[in-house]
């Protein structure tokens, strides 16, 4: 029996698979097995899997010939392992090359459910750099090194902690006959994006130690590759990423059922509003003006008129919050007002749980602070504009005193023509400065 099982899964990354596979064979310290799933790729991914493989009795290479997706590809490959400890690797990602030499002896010694390492984050393209350090950062937080039984699915299906441990798969060390039962009990069906969710979550539920060791960054994440990053994306994109997140939620509300464990069960509600806020996140982040008018509608399709509202709402008020905090108003074209826009045609268009009457409340609430805003500084610029217009005036009456007093024959013009002659260059010097003025004020 090998000590480590690496379950690689890979579809369509040719380029970056034989980095991938290579991190795993320069691997010293520790017997272990490298199981390839390779989920029905399109390109020449099979052909670097072999090319890699060849000759190395520790790579067994599972060719489906349907895609099945992320989850049914992990799902294969952890029911055909052997190892003591299984590895879930990305195909896209790779190891670090001291990984079985330094995790070996703790492994041994700990035997836990699940241990948790760190994770290099490494930028692919220039504008996910931020975002880069914000994702290393978050998962190489500072956190107890032991969690057990319920407190596992609460350290990260909750906000009863903070920080929270990520429902990251991809960094972890599972306990081989743990990982391979679990998995068993999982659905053999077809899962979309971030089906990791549904498989830690059963993960944390079943398990009754989870250790961390974040100081030890084994994995070097490729952040940018494959379909991580800020990418922008399609309405069928969109359409099919929110199908998954609920098909997801309800697989999750299910296992949830089926235990009848309260803790379980109100993790799953954590879990089902958190499907809702990276819905609502991709709608806005990832989708242009076209595409959000385009996609509200299936979002009302496949969680309901009252979930759809309560994106729009959140959004709305996130919006908002963002201008009254820098005591400004959205422009007519903003945003916002596009957004509110939508939200009142779905009110007109669908009757809504009173449930959200304080969303209702709140969205409107920011609606009529701008309208009295903008009237406010109406009233104040016309304000402005009056009292401009009559110092404009007054000046005007005042140089035409000033010329009718400065007449010749005045005294004014007398005592002028004595002190500065015409034609002096003092008399010149006082025009141009006078004329000076003049233009200024105008």
């Amino acid at each position: 029996m090998p000590l480590f099982s690496f379950v690689v899964i890979a579809y369509n990354v040719s380029t970056y698979i034989e980095a991938c596979l290579m991190s795993l064979k320069k691997q010293r310290g520790a017997d272990y097995e490298i199981i390839v799933v390779n989920d029905a790729s399109t390109d020449n991914t099979l052909d670097v899997i072999r090319a890699c493989a060849e000759d190395d009795a520790r790579f067994h290479i599972i060719d489906k010939q349907i895609n099945g997706g992320a989850h049914l590809a992990r799902r294969d490959g952890v029911l055909a392992s052997k190892g003591r400890f299984v590895v879930f690797v990305d195909g896209d990602d790779e190891l670090s090359p001291v990984f079985c030499e330094l995790l070996t002896p703790y492994v041994l010694a700990h035997k836990a459910d699940m241990l948790r390492f760190g994770r290099q984050v490494i930028s692919t393209r220039p504008e996910n750099d931020a975002s880069a350090v914000a994702n290393e950062n978050m998962f190489n937080a500072s956190l107890p090194e032991v969690q057990r039984n319920e407190q596992i699915l609460l350290r990260v299906f909750s906000d009863a902690y903070h920080p929270r441990l990520t429902w990251s798969v991809i960094d972890v060390v599972f306990r081989g006959d743990f990982v391979r039962s679990c998995f068993q009990e999982m659905t053999a069906d077809r899962l979309g994006r971030i089906e990791d969710t549904y498989e830690m979550f059963v993960l944390c539920a079943k398990a009754q130690d989870f250790e961390t060791i974040t100081d030890f960054h084994g994995l070097r994440y490729n952040f940018g590759n494959g379909g991580s990053g800020n990418m922008m994306e399609t309405a069928e994109q969109f359409i099919s990423i929110q199908a998954s997140a609920k098909q997801l939620d309800t697989y999750v509300a299910h296992f949830a059922a089926a235990e009848g464990n309260p803790t379980v069960v109100e993790c799953a509600q954590w879990l089902h509003e958190e499907y809702v806020r990276i819905v609502g996140n991709d709608w806005v982040v990832r989708l242009n003006e076209e595409n959000q008018r385009g996609t509200i509608g299936n979002v009302v399709e496949t969680w309901g008129i009252d979930v759809a509202y309560q994106i729009l709402a959140d959004t709305l008020c996130a919006r908002a919050k963002w201008f009254v905090d820098r005591n400004e108003i959205p422009e007519h074209s903003d945003e916002f007002y596009r957004w509110l826009a939508m939200l009142t045609k779905l009110e007109s268009e669908h009757v809504r749980d009173s449930g959200l009457a304080d969303e209702r409340e709140q969205v409107h609430k920011y609606e009529w602070h701008f309208h009295d805003e903008e009237l406010r500084r109406e009233r104040e610029e016309k304000l402005m504009r009056e009292q401009a217009e009559q110092e404009r005036l007054r000046r005007i009456e005042l140089e035409k005193e000033a010329r009718r007093r400065f007449k010749k024959g005045t005294l004014m013009r007398r005592l002028t023509d004595a002190c500065l002659p015409e034609n002096s260059i003092r008399r010149d010097m006082v025009r141009v400065i006078t004329e000076h003025r003049r233009s200024r004020r105008k």
